[in-house]
């Protein structure tokens, strides 16, 4: 039988800004980065206790943040339109080896097609020089660069505050 353990509050906030810089971008083709496992102690001490590892969703939405910034890259070179990629189906991810807390990492994107609303993408996780996770991933978004369910002004606003942050070397045509 299994017993609950009483909910403890957290210390600390778990963002989702996982990336910590955006290195190479190349529209159409590919991107890389490089983000760091330092979540929240709290995390690690149930995944799994005196072993812990990096949970695999988050090693997901690490790829699934960097291929965003491509597809997004993409399109904007191609049609000037502002799109606001969201991952919407992991087709295949490949744990090879195990993440440990605040391990750096690099972080890595090709672009494999690209459709009217959506692109398939690979990515991939490396550690130490060591492949760690390997992922092929579909990322939806609106055609026509509309946010049904958001502000679009406040999502251009976001991502090119997140270029700034990450430091990336692409920029939209016409900004500096």
């Amino acid at each position: 039988m299994f017993a609950a353990r009483p909910r403890q509050e957290s210390r600390t906030d778990l963002r989702w800004q996982l990336l910590r810089s955006i290195d190479e971008v190349v529209p159409g083709e590919r991107i890389a980065g490089r983000a760091s496992t330092d979540f929240p102690d709290e995390l690690f001490g149930d995944h799994f206790p005196s072993y812990p590892v990096t949970p695999g969703v988050l090693l997901i939405e690490l790829g699934a943040q960097l291929a965003g910034f491509l597809v997004q890259a993409t399109v904007h070179e191609q049609s000037g339109l502002w799109i606001f990629p969201v991952l919407s189906i992991i087709r295949e991810a490949k744990f090879r080896t195990f993440v440990p807390p605040h391990a750096e990492v690099r972080v890595e994107a090709k672009l494999v097609s690209l459709y009217r609303d959506y692109a398939a993408v690979r990515a991939g996780i490396a550690h130490d020089g060591a492949r760690c996770v390997s992922m092929e991933l579909a990322l939806s978004f609106d055609a026509e660069g509309e946010a049904r369910m958001g502000d679009a002004g406040a999502l251009v606003a976001y991502s090119r505050s997140e270029l700034d942050r990450l430091a990336s070397p692409w920029r939209p045509r016409g900004e500096a």
